[in-house]
């Protein structure tokens, strides 16, 4: 009777065990939610619910390393109780957070995932019908949210402006629509999702500003193994491209941008980098080479083009990601980090119409009289700033080979493979200089911000991996050259 008894109860106890071993097996960090989730679209979707989602993805990753993310309170929290949480010891401590923007202070009590959940650039937005009358103003006043990194670095749209800090969306559109501020600025996450449900209400200001990045956080006191499994799992999130499917969910596309995607500014300047209008997308043995080395990296690389002059400023004000096939100079390293391995090389050299009689075989011997295009905005080496030659600025290598044609210019410089390229598909006889200075080298520059630097980094250190492959002589050949055309 009784060893009936525990065969029966035997089980149960094993079951009993079994259970009791998985629940205190697994390591709870708790955290809370931003404050946020009262603004909703016109179509009822919620920044705090996109957040929702990526906290789900990353339990669904990490139920296998037996960690779980749980909300400490149902009720959201301003960002600035949430910092207290991360540094508290008391019983309001939380273990990790989803979605704090990069300031350096906060470095020295948190550690950062290094690869982004999203990227969000800041937008302005205003009551409907006062664009005008804001800037007429004396002083304007612009409201942000204390403690994220948009507040420290509000753009300038004003000559005289005041910056004024909320804890939240609620307290921040509460003043502007009391007209206690003049705008509201903050990321486009949260402000883009005001304008989509705000019915004509509000209006964003036609600014482009700086481009944030949201990362995972944890206090310090977290062990290094929690933080490497918590990263490993948000790895797996983004090759499964889950906040990229998120983001069109929530019809978050015009203000989020998935973590993983690099944005870079670029400008036609075949065979380097120019957009196919028949294939619709970005080719050229540079724009090859980078989007393989960031895929490799694990990340999406999204071109993105301008007039140079405007890349350039895009990248001054940290709009963009990074900017390529862009010479050194002492002024551009001022908003430009550049990556140790050069991307490419080139020499440039002076190209006129063969049926032009100058003699370019030495700058001297080039008249002082002679019109010279070149493109506003390029690298050019020193020789060219020297020369006595009359220089004119033009907005691009096809224009500048056009006003050749025409002869509204006498010669054109440019680099040789860029010269080359542009006269066979223009059909032009020309003629080129001999180089008067070593090769170029022509860099991926990514922007000053934390995320840049860290691109910067291992882009180069991938980058010079890559030149030794099959795969990398392969996509040069594509394009009629070698690798002792550009290295030796």
């Amino acid at each position: 009777m009784r060893k009936t008894f525990y065969l029966r109860v035997l089980p149960i106890l094993l079951l009993f065990v079994a259970f009791w071993i998985a629940g205190f097996g697994t390591t709870v960090l708790y955290t809370y939610m931003q404050d946020t989730a009262s603004k909703y679209d016109s179509k009822g979707k919620s920044v705090s619910d996109f957040c929702r989602d990526i906290l789900q993805a990353l339990n669904n990753e990490l139920k296998s390393q037996n960690i779980r993310i749980e909300l400490k309170s149902q009720t959201p929290k301003s960002i600035t109780e949430i910092k207290n949480a991360l540094e508290s010891k008391g019983k309001d401590r939380i273990d990790v957070f989803l979605g704090l923007g990069y300031l350096p202070e906060d470095e020295r009590i948190l550690n950062y995932i290094k690869i982004p959940l999203y990227g969000s650039r800041g937008i302005f937005v205003i009551r409907a019908g006062l664009k005008e009358k804001i800037f007429e103003k004396n002083i304007v006043k612009v409201g942000s949210i204390a403690g994220t990194a948009p507040a420290q670095y509000v753009p300038n749209i004003a000559r005289k402006q005041e910056v004024v800090l909320y804890r939240n969306v609620d307290e921040l559109l509460e003043a502007l629509d009391k007209g206690q501020i003049d705008a509201a600025f903050a990321l486009g996450l949260k402000l883009g999702c005001v304008l989509n449900g705000s019915k004509g209400k509000y209006q964003a200001l036609d600014i482009v500003s700086e481009k944030f990045y949201n990362y995972i956080v944890f206090p310090k006191d977290v062990s290094s193994q929690i933080v490497l499994k918590v990263e490993i799992a948000l790895r797996n999130v983004r090759k499964k491209n889950v906040i990229e499917n998120l983001i069109k969910k929530y019809d978050f596309e015009r203000y989020v941008i998935p973590g993983n995607v690099v944005e870079i500014l670029l400008v036609d300047w075949k065979p380097y980098e120019w957009y196919d209008q028949t294939k619709k997308e970005w080719v050229g043995f540079d724009v090859d080479v980078v989007r393989k080395v960031l895929e490799n990296m694990g990340f999406k690389a999204s071109f993105v083009t301008f007039p140079w002059a405007r890349c350039l400023e895009y990248m001054k004000i940290r709009a963009y990601d990074a900017t390529m096939s862009v010479v050194f100079t002492n002024e551009r390293s001022e908003f430009l980090i550049y990556t140790e391995e050069p991307l490419s090389s080139g020499n440039a050299a002076l190209f006129k119409l063969k049926s032009t009689r100058l003699d370019l075989s030495r700058l001297e011997n080039i008249p002082p009289s002679t019109r010279c295009g070149y493109c506003e905005g390029y690298g050019y080496p020193q020789w060219f700033f020297d020369a006595k030659f009359q220089k004119i600025p033009v907005t691009t290598d096809e224009v500048g080979f056009k006003l050749l044609r025409d002869k509204k210019i006498d010669i054109f410089i440019t680099n040789i493979f860029v010269g080359k390229f542009l006269a066979k598909e223009m059909n032009l006889d020309v003629e080129w200089s001999p180089t008067f200075s070593p090769p170029q080298m022509y860099y991926l520059a990514f922007a000053k911000t934390y995320h840049g630097e860290l691109l910067a980094k291992d882009f180069s250190r991938e980058l010079k991996r890559f030149k030794t492959t099959p795969e990398y002589a392969k996509i040069l050949v594509k394009y009629g050259l070698s690798y002792d055309e550009l290295w030796k």
